[in-house]
């Protein structure tokens, strides 16, 4: 039953999204012919403006597909069609889980198009060569993995906050948009604030990273460095996702006050 809901979730879920999907590949491919007419000055101004153009349809990807994610959640959980999901043979627990993971994979599928329509629009023979001399170096590559798995947790860690959010916010009954909205920003930011509170209290301990704050600028940032600093901020990020997950199902089990 779940991988049934997992899967009319994730097609619900990215049902308007390939609309967003085409315009994407579309930029794309007009920014990789316009690349090939730089040497005039119109050609480059085109080209400018297709890959403003296209780096806007990336973040409207990634945008679009949280929300859709939430949508989902509200309307099933919360609007008319809560009455019909909450009649469904199995647990709380698993109808929170399918949303979780549709969520998941719809989140991984967006980064996924963003990365082949990337790939479309500005790949050549100088960013090859860029991460080739990159995967050579081991600690590079560890860096350059870290960052991408950095954005992955980031991104799964707002779509729980506001999935968190909606469960808590619904349990008043008013004002249950402005208290999830309310509370998703709360949590979203205060995560940052714990990140670079973290991330100065090594500082205090570790003159290479108190650098990064100017208050070292003598002593040297090495690579073991931001290989230190990407792991303790992925760790972070894990740890609070996981952390939401958990809270957020468990609340949910409590009972749901359908509006």
């Amino acid at each position: 039953m779940l991988r049934k809901l997992i899967k009319y979730d994730f097609l619900w879920m990215n049902r308007n999204m390939v609309i967003i999907f085409a315009i994407a590949a579309i930029l794309s491919v007009l920014t990789r012919i316009a690349s090939n007419f730089t040497d005039s000055v119109m050609g480059e101004i085109i080209f400018g403006i297709l890959r403003g153009f296209t780096i806007a349809a990336f973040a409207n990807i990634v945008i679009n597909s949280a929300i859709r994610i939430w949508e989902r959640f509200r309307q099933s959980f919360y609007k008319d069609e809560a009455y019909l999901t909450h009649t469904l043979p199995v647990s709380k627990n698993t109808l929170y889980d399918s949303k979780t993971l549709s969520g998941l994979c719809a989140i991984l599928l967006s980064l996924i198009v963003v990365i082949t329509c990337f790939f479309i629009a500005f790949w050549n023979n100088d960013m090859y060569e860029y991460f080739r001399t990159v995967f050579k170096d081991g600690d590079m590559t560890i860096i350059v993995v870290g960052i991408f798995v950095t954005a992955v947790l980031e991104v799964c860690y707002a779509v729980n906050v506001g999935m968190f959010s909606l469960t808590v916010g619904h349990r008043s009954n008013n004002g249950r948009i402005a208290r999830s909205v309310i509370l998703g920003i709360f949590l979203y930011f205060a995560l940052q604030s714990i990140l670079l509170a973290i991330i100065y209290s090594i500082g205090m301990f570790d003159d290479s990273v108190k650098a990064m704050f100017g208050d070292a600028s003598d002593v040297a940032i090495g690579f073991s460095t931001y290989r230190m600093l990407i792991i303790v901020t992925d760790a972070i990020y894990l740890v609070l996702t996981t952390v939401l997950y958990f809270f957020g199902r468990k609340l949910f089990s409590k009972g749901v006050n359908v509006e």
